[in-house]
Formats: C-alpha cells, structure tokens, sequence
C-alpha cells in the first residue's frame, strides 16, 4: 500500500514534502542498478514510511483518543481543562507562548499517558553481558519493558496508581512517582524520542480546538474494559 502511494505521488507531483524528500534519500542510497537495488530502495522507503506514521501521528492520535474519553468519563476535568483554556487563549486558538500555560491540560495528558502509553513495550537488546543486581542479562538477549505494567504499579505510584487523577502531576513528573524513571510514554535515556516535546505541543493543540467547540460524554452503552 505504502509503494502504491509513492508511485502515485512520483506520478503526480514532484512537491518538496517529507515523503518526496525520503525518496529522494532512498534513490541517492542506491546507486548500484538491478533487481536487489530496487529491492534495497524499495524496503528504506517502505520503513521509513512505516516509522514515521507509527512513531508521528498513530501514537498522537492514540492518545489523543484516550484523553478525550477520559475526559467525557470525569467532566469535572473537562469543565476545568475548558476553563483554564478559555481563561488563557480568550476564546482564541493558542499560540506557542500560550501552551506552557495549559497546566490542567498537560496533567491531563501526563496522566493520560501514565494509564494508557500509547507503546505497550520498549523493546532492548544487551549488547553486552549485564549483571542487575541478581539477574544475568547475556550479551544479544532481548530485553522487553512492560510500560503499562511499571507506570500503574501501586508500589511506585500508590494505591490510586490505577485512577484518572491528574493532579499527582500539579508539581511535574519528578514529584508524581516515588522513581521518575519508572514514567515511559516516551522511552529514557540516551534512545528518549527525539519528538516528545513536538507530540505534547500537537496534542495541546489538537486538545485544545476540540474543547473549545465541544462539550461531550460516554455513550450509555459504553463500558470501560481496556486489555493490554
């Protein structure tokens, strides 16, 4: 599906956008003729298309998904993330110097990115033989990092660790879990991705505009049964 796209958009146009620009990538990586060189150019584009759907726009709309549900499941936060946004953007759309305002939304989100990471595991490989504490790691083991599983862990977050309750961010992510580090929506370390400040502006925004013009609620019906 992904090469049927870009046929069509070498076909059609010849625009300056980010998918032309990894086409462009993709044949100056590939000089050599043949078979296996289309094969080669064929994969670089397909992944990289791949990652940048998956990693830029399916974790954002994801979560953004999850907010709003939460939203429409406690009104009492919806009535308080509206207020502060008409407070501050004046019935406006918000600008970059108007985000960092949005304290209830960015609790909002953090705690929406606590209960429901939009990645389930972090994947690792050992690249050398470990030793953590009494566990060997060898070297070439993969290693998985249940992130759903350690941020509602009660043991770190509390007895309330599996509840909507966006205030234990009210001073920041440090002072919300007894091990910081234990917070992974996006990764830690040296590997942390690279666009999660760019993700939290988008979903400001996008947050934003949806409250703004609309009020909304659980259908009757709805019944909350998220499995990992």
């Amino acid at each position: 599906m992904i090469l049927r796209v870009v046929k069509q958009r070498l076909e059609a146009s010849s625009e300056k956008d980010l998918l032309q620009m990894i086409l462009q990538v993709a044949k100056s990586n590939n000089d050599d003729s043949g078979l296996t060189s289309q094969i080669s150019q064929d994969k670089f584009i397909v992944d990289n298309c791949k990652s940048i759907y998956f990693a830029g726009h399916e974790t954002s709309a994801i979560t953004a998904s999850w907010v709003l549900l939460l939203l429409a499941a406690h009104p009492e936060w919806q009535d308080r993330a509206r207020s502060e946004l008409l407070k501050i953007c004046r019935n406006g759309l918000p600008d970059a110097d108007m985000l960092p305002s949005l304290k209830i939304l960015t609790m909002v989100i953090q705690e929406t990115l606590r209960l429901y990471p939009p990645v389930g595991f972090i994947p690792r490989e050992a690249l050398q033989d470990i030793k953590f504490k009494d566990i060997v790691i060898p070297k070439g083991m993969a290693i998985h990092i249940p992130v759903a599983m350690l941020q509602q862990n009660p043991d770190l977050w509390g007895p309330d660790a599996h509840q909507f309750k966006p205030e234990r961010f009210a001073n920041g992510i440090s002072a919300a879990c007894k091990t910081p580090q234990a917070y992974l929506p996006f990764g830690m370390g040296p590997r942390i991705c690279a666009g999660q400040h760019f993700a939290i502006a988008e979903l400001r925004v996008i947050l934003s505009l949806i409250l703004s013009k609309f009020c909304f609620s659980l259908s009757p019906k709805y019944s909350h049964s998220p499995c990992l």
